[in-house]
């Protein structure tokens, strides 16, 4: 703690007590060292200074001591607006609980704690969008079947016991198999801890035990699998096919070389950006209707077949080509440009939350059930549908088959995922495939179709 107690001091010292004014924007993640939150951090800041104000990064070394503090301290010296990713989903509710009561605007990415939404918290906490992990396993699955085609073996690369995202993306895999390839099983389950190199040697034990039956392996991280893919080289096997999430600029070189196969991007930059405008909206006057409060953001496959387009669009070290003004609700009531895909979260079937006993007397506030029942959500679903015409962000039609984005959609009984395709002249094009919840998933180390 006395590490932490200085940051306030150093804060002022840095920037003065009056340069922390109400129009300095905070965003938080975990660490520069992660090329994920490089890349998170230029999207955040070029959208902070599109604004006109000032930008702040707060890492905090993914401790849930560091993350609170840093909020308190920056609260304390006037900041009013705080933005990015939480270290833990239990971090979530206490910096919710906190802005709601120093009134700072607040809105998140990535993590939220298990049945906890917004309105639990109070006004201040604006927003929680990100990818769907349980999706992205399932169209990871999807691909890995289509590699395959229909039968063989493979391996999963878990994360980490306590990763929810790991571990529904690892769910959201072994559901794909079971609904449409049978003959694709699992021999072989470990945790490698989102690390390169645990994944090589994670997979040499596989290698020594399982020799060339080996046909694929997902990776519930890219970087897991790019160790993965150095190990099957080096003993010699025929391509182990390599499907995995969470693509890093530094890693599209491995798609490049063929090292990796499918990658799925989930526009961390966008989403960092976008959560800016979104609190210095919720400071200039706009509320977030009751759907807008949760979010699904999109996600794409990064592939041979689109690496160089991915690289070139999203990989330079240039500005990004967004036009963070255009995505603000404030500055531009009528025409605002989302550039990016949503669909509103309905909490009571949430894929993070669905297979989670709800804590004892907690219900979900019924604002939701209500927005539901008033048609509200499907008239947010249509308008963010519709205002989505930012073709560019798209894989181009060449790249076909993927040449689409995609995002969960939970808003029938059934899990969906909506896909839009890039066709030719950007003719942007929708389309909807079911997704089906199983509640009889085998768990770690529990194989599949075995």
């Amino acid at each position: 703690m006395k590490k932490l107690s200085v940051l306030l001091i150093v804060v002022i010292a840095l920037f003065g007590v009056t340069a922390l004014s109400t129009e300095t924007m905070v965003c938080t993640y975990s660490q520069m060292a992660n090329d994920f939150f490089l890349t998170f951090d230029k999207g955040a800041r070029e959208a902070v200074e599109a604004l006109g104000n000032m930008y702040i990064a707060a890492s905090d070394d993914r401790s849930p001591e560091k993350f609170l503090f840093q909020i308190e301290s920056f609260a304390a010296a006037g900041v009013k607006m705080i933005f990015g990713y939480s270290p833990t989903i239990e971090s979530v509710i206490q910096a919710s609980n906190f802005v709601n009561r120093e009134k700072v605007y607040y809105a998140n990415i990535l993590e939220i704690a298990d049945w906890w939404t917004p309105l639990d918290a109070g006004p201040y906490y604006g927003q929680f969008i990100g990818p769907d992990a349980y999706v992205d396993g399932y169209l990871g699955g999807l691909e890995m079947g289509r590699l395959l085609n229909g039968e063989g073996e493979t391996c999963i690369l878990w994360g980490f016991p306590g990763s929810k995202a790991g571990n529904d993306r690892a769910r959201g895999y072994k559901s794909a198999l079971m609904e449409n390839f049978p003959n694709i099983t699992v021999i072989g389950e470990e945790y490698a801890d989102f690390i390169r190199d645990k994944g090589y040697s994670v997979t040499k034990d596989w290698i020594a035990k399982f020799g060339d039956r080996i046909d694929g392996i997902f990776g519930t991280a890219t970087s897991m699998n790019v160790g993965a893919a150095i190990a099957c080289e080096e003993a010699g096997l025929d391509h182990v096919f390599q499907v995995t999430t969470d693509a890093n600029k530094s890693n599209l070189v491995d798609i490049q070389d063929g090292s990796l196969d499918v990658v799925a991007g989930i526009y961390g930059f966008w989403m960092a950006g976008r959560q800016a405008v979104t609190v210095y909206d919720m400071k200039n006057g706009w509320k977030p209707t009751i759907p807008e409060t949760m979010m699904s953001t999109m996600q794409t496959f990064i592939t041979p077949e689109n690496v160089d387009w991915y690289i070139e669009t999203f990989g330079q070290e240039g500005p990004y080509d967004y036009d963070w003004k255009m995505m603000s609700r404030t500055l531009h009531p009528n025409d605002w440009d989302p550039q990016g895909l949503l669909v509103p979260i309905y909490p009571e079937r949430f894929t993070n939350w669905i297979y989670l006993d709800k804590p004892r007397g907690y219900e979900v506030p019924k604002e939701y059930k209500d927005a539901m029942e008033s048609g509200l959500y499907q008239e947010i679903y249509e308008l963010y549908l519709d205002k989505f015409t930012a073709a560019w962000v798209v894989p181009p039609f060449e790249s076909s088959p993927y040449n689409y984005v995609f995002v969960a959609n939970n808003l029938e009984e059934g899990l969906r995922a909506d896909i839009v395709k890039r066709m030719e002249n950007d003719v942007l094009v929708h389309e909807v495939i079911d997704v089906p919840y199983r509640f009889d998933i085998p768990g770690f180390g529990e194989g599949c179709n075995n």
